[in-house]
């Protein structure tokens, strides 16, 4: 049980070394003037773990349901509902006038995204499908996640990580082979 916990605290000093990375990293966007630098970390950590939680509840809603549901079933089902609710808040700030730029690429990597969280959540569905715990999944694909970016941000943004960051991504890996080898107990009721 001791080395499951460990896990997620390896995974999550690995998580904090890897976003606090000092190492250059990929503007979003053109590239054009109108681009702005990041602001400090104080400014977007709040978003950030409301983000973290969401994705959170994501999971444990993917977890509650996948035992009653078919993955690609579950999976479109979630993404109907995140159209509509994407929807409603663009039709808000459509009726607030406010511009939506965009370009063809800008087009082309969210259909790329689309595709890619698409594939996550019916992956997700169905390992939790199989019965794996929560306590051991969830920590698998956040923590997976946030290493994968790390890499592919280097090979594919050309972003770059100091030895703090690559830290990090070996805290991450130990972390993940941790929680996914920890026994657990699953509660009864659940």
């Amino acid at each position: 049980v001791c080395h499951g916990w460990s896990g997620v605290v390896m995974l999550t000093v690995g998580i904090g070394l890897v976003a606090t990375d000092p190492g250059e990293k990929a503007e979003e966007g053109s590239g054009a003037a109108e681009d702005v630098e990041a602001p400090p970390l104080y400014i977007w950590i709040g978003p950030a773990l409301c983000c973290a939680m969401a994705y959170a509840l994501y999971n444990i809603c993917i977890k509650k349901g996948s035992a009653s549901i078919n993955p690609i079933l579950g999976g479109v089902v979630l993404q109907f509902v995140a159209a509509i609710f994407g929807s409603i808040l663009l039709g808000g700030i459509m009726i607030e006038g406010e511009v939506l730029n965009h370009d063809n690429a800008g087009i082309f990597w969210a259909c790329l995204a689309g595709l890619s969280v698409g594939s996550a959540e019916l992956l997700s569905f169905g390992v939790s499908g199989m019965g794996v715990q929560a306590t051991q999944s969830i920590p698998i694909l956040i923590g997976g996640s946030v290493m994968f970016g790390a890499v592919l941000g280097i090979f594919m943004l050309g972003e770059t990580l100091e030895v703090q960051g690559w830290i990090g991504v070996v805290l991450l890996m130990s972390g993940i082979g941790l929680v996914a080898t920890d026994p657990g107990e699953k509660m009864p009721g659940h």
